[in-house]
């Protein structure tokens, strides 16, 4: 009977603990499709097709259970493009462990519920939408080894219950708006913490010195917030770490010399801060170091000698702050580094020859310096070279013809120095070479006759303001991929190619100040027009030459994205054809100082983007046609020095946009319209040796902008308005060879910037005012 007993217990037992379990499954179930409930987008129809009643969850797609009891562990749902908010609901999967939904569309607040999910060792929720704060709540989830909640909206301050998890391993916040500061004791609990991401936030206050008790940091990540202070000295102790993330704060002060017991230290960004002062020395112990960035900071002193000592760096970056001296010396053990930017400092004297043992440098950035001497020939044995900047420094010397041998090189610019002589003609043999530049420097010589390769990939051959000679060769057009070709400021002659059409990227062209010509058989500029087949073509500059011919018509079947056109003082004749009207993006117009005659074409008016024109220093004659007040987004007009006349159109008060206008030296008649003096922003205007005549209206005044007013050798007669005292802003004022009369105002007095003033050649009287007399 005893046997009987037991037997009947054991039976009620297991079928107890089978209602409880089959409970708990239910509980799961429940959970699990209130979760699908809410999903909204689930574009690839995973959980619409696979989640349902029926089939047993643990075969659902993205669940794990246990083998023994059947209850959910894992839900893992990332990658799948799902969105929708997560379900209060998700709080009965007790026996979670891993909870990953990254990378998805998941939108609304973290439940509070979470909290209750005791189990869970790792959330993986980043790359999502989610919004609102951290729940509290997680922070009794005294398991969780994993939090990962970056790439979210996720706003307020950080839990300080989450930051004393001393089971947490992982903590990525970053990328969020998250605020507030970190605790002074944040490392208190956390003694197994290997990595702590909150960059990209909006993270205020001090750096914890406490930091340096989390002593299994690997990884510390801070940057893009706004801390502020100076980094703690205790970050030395951090002897496992092998990532520092600082950069783009508002941190201020020294690098703290225990930097140098970071022995593992891979990765060092400090960029962009306020930091000062030396690069300590015990930088040079950090032998593991790969990255250094010390960038847009205000570091002063020279580079230590021990940046020698870090054999493994690949990446060096030290660029815009106040560092002084010479390049060491040491520089050259680097032997795989990749990448060195010094640009936008202070150093000075030569690049010491042990640049050239650099084997593996990719990228050399020395630009805006105060460097000096010649560039050493050991540059030519960084084979591995792609981009060499030099621009900006004293550079003097040649051109190294060792530079020719940078089978690699992409990008070469030596701009704004001090060289001369003759480029080498290797360097136009470098195949791989995209942008090749030495503007504004002493080179001379002609540019080769011919070339081998053709620098198929060119883009930008920028070699203006030197002492370049002779013709601008054809093969130019083989240079299919160029956009930029500046060659402006040299003595090229000879005829412009006819074949520049071959270049259908092109998008700027500058042949300025040089001494170049046209077919003299032929009576249009023909090289214009076989531009005409480069449609990406912007800005053409083409002033300062020798030319002898006129404007095509075709000019009007210019690229649509011509925004510049500049041809002054270049020997243009003939009219200005009316076709330049269709040109209709332009911005600048630029053709005074030609030989141009007849009437300013009505169609001009069609350049409704024009903001600076010129036409002045021609023989243009007739009238300033009413079609001009269309041009409302004009900042300059200088029609000055031709032959118009007529009466000025009253709508020129449309142009509000106006602040220089030169109408001088023209036969201008008439009053001048009231309507010309309401532009309030104006700032310099000529209307000088005309035949305006008539009184100067009282509306003169409202122009509170003005700066320069020059309207002497014109026919104005009446008083000076008193009005114009109230021009605050005038510096230099001419009224002279006029017929004015009467007293000179009082107000004139009020002229507090006045620094020119000529009344001569009229009929004044009265004494000046005291201030001007003055100044």
């Amino acid at each position: 009977m005893g046997k009987n007993v037991i037997f009947t217990l054991l039976k009620m037992l297991y079928l107890f603990i089978y209602v409880v379990e089959s409970l708990n499954s239910s509980t799961d179930e429940y959970a699990l499709l209130a979760f699908k409930a809410q999903i909204t987008y689930d574009p690839n129809k995973v959980l619409a097709k696979n989640w349902s009643q029926g089939t047993s969850f643990c075969n659902w797609i993205g669940i794990t259970c246990g083998t023994r009891h059947q209850r959910v562990r894992g839900l893992n749902l990332a990658n799948m493009g799902l969105g929708g908010t997560i379900a209060k609901e998700i709080g009965g999967l007790s026996f979670l462990r891993s909870l990953i939904i990254r990378n998805n569309n998941f939108c609304g607040f973290i439940p509070d519920e979470m909290g209750k999910l005791s189990q869970l060792r790792e959330i993986e929720m980043q790359y999502n939408e989610l919004n609102g704060t951290i729940p509290t709540s997680l922070g009794f989830l005294e398991n969780l080894q994993k939090l990962n909640l970056s790439h979210n909206k996720l706003i307020g301050d950080i839990p300080y219950r989450i930051l004393n998890l001393s089971s947490l391993v992982e903590i990525s916040f970053g990328n969020n708006s998250l605020s507030g500061s970190l605790p002074m004791d944040i490392c208190y609990n956390l003694p197994k913490l290997e990595m702590l991401r909150i960059s990209e936030n909006q993270i205020s206050g001090n750096i914890p010195p406490s930091l340096g008790r989390c002593t299994n940091l690997k990884l510390l990540s801070l940057s893009y917030n706004n801390f502020t202070g100076s980094i703690p000295m205790e970050i030395g102790n951090l002897s496992k770490l092998q990532i520092l993330y600082l950069g783009t704060n508002k941190l201020t002060g020294n690098i703290p010399n225990e930097i140098g017991n970071l022995s593992a230290l891979q990765s060092l960004y400090l960029d962009r801060n306020g930091f000062t002062g030396n690069i300590p020395n015990e930088i040079g112990n950090l032998s593991a170091l790969v990255y250094l960035s010390l960038k847009e900071n205000s570091f002063t002193g020279n580079i230590p000698n021990e940046i020698g000592n870090l054999s493994a760096l690949v990446d060096l970056a030290l660029s815009w702050n106040d560092f002084t001296g010479n390049i060491p010396n040491e520089i050259g053990n680097l032997s795989v580094l990749v990448y060195l930017s010094l640009k936008e400092n202070g150093f000075t004297g030569n690049i010491p020859n042990e640049i050239g043992n650099l084997s593996a440098l990719q990228s050399l950035y020395l630009e805006q310096n105060g460097f000096s001497g010649n560039i050493p020939n050991e540059i030519g044995n960084l084979s591995a070279l792609q981009s060499l900047y030099l621009d900006q420094n004293g550079f003097s010397g040649t051109v190294p013809y060792s530079i020719g041998s940078l089978s690699n090189l992409k990008i070469l610019s030596m701009g704004i120095n001090s060289l001369h002589g003759q480029i080498p003609e290797s360097i136009f043999n470098l195949s791989m070479l995209q942008i090749l530049g030495f503007v504004n420097n002493n080179i001379s010589g002609n540019l080769p006759s011919s070339i081998a390769n053709g620098l198929p990939d060119l883009e930008g051959l920028y070699i203006s303001g030197n002492r370049l000679s002779g013709e601008i060769p054809g093969y130019i057009s083989n240079f299919t991929k160029l956009i930029v070709l500046e060659l402006g400021g040299n003595s090229f002659s000879g005829r412009v190619p006819m074949n520049l059409g071959n270049l259908q990227n092109l998008q700027y062209l500058n042949f300025d100040s040089n001494q170049l010509t046209n077919d003299p058989s032929m009576l249009e500029l023909d090289f214009l027009i076989s531009l005409i087949n480069c449609r990406q073509l912007k800005v053409i500059r083409i002033g300062l030459n020798s030319f002898d011919g006129m404007l095509p018509r075709a000019l009007g079947n210019l690229s649509a994205s011509i925004e510049a056109f500049t041809a002054d003082f270049c020997g243009i004749k003939g009219i200005i054809p009316n076709e330049i009207g269709n040109v209709s993006n332009l911005i600048e117009l630029d053709i005074g100082g030609n030989e141009l005659t007849g009437t300013i074409p009505d169609t001009l008016g069609q350049l409704t983007k024009v903001q600076r024109l010129r036409l002045n220093d021609n023989k243009l004659q007739g009238s300033i046609h009413v079609n001009f007040c269309h041009l409302v987004n004009m900042y300059h007009l200088d029609l000055g020095n031709n032959h118009l006349s007529r009466q000025l159109p009253t709508c020129l008060e449309n142009l509000t946009s106006l602040r220089e206008l030169n109408l001088s030296y023209n036969s201008l008649t008439f009053t001048i319209p009231s309507t010309m003096w309401t532009n309030k922003e104006i700032q310099i205007m000529d209307l000088s040796n005309n035949l305006f005549n008539g009184s100067l209206a009282p509306e003169i005044g409202n122009m509170k902008g003005m700066r320069e007013l020059y309207l002497s050798r014109n026919q104005f007669s009446g008083e000076i308005p008193s009005t114009m005292g109230k021009l605050q802003s005038l510096e230099n004022l001419t009224l002279s060879n006029n017929r004015l009369h009467g007293p000179i105002p009082e107000s004139l007095g009020d002229l507090i910037s006045l620094q020119y003033l000529d009344l001569s050649k009229n009929d004044l009287h009265c004494e000046i005012p005291k201030i001007i007399g003055e100044t």
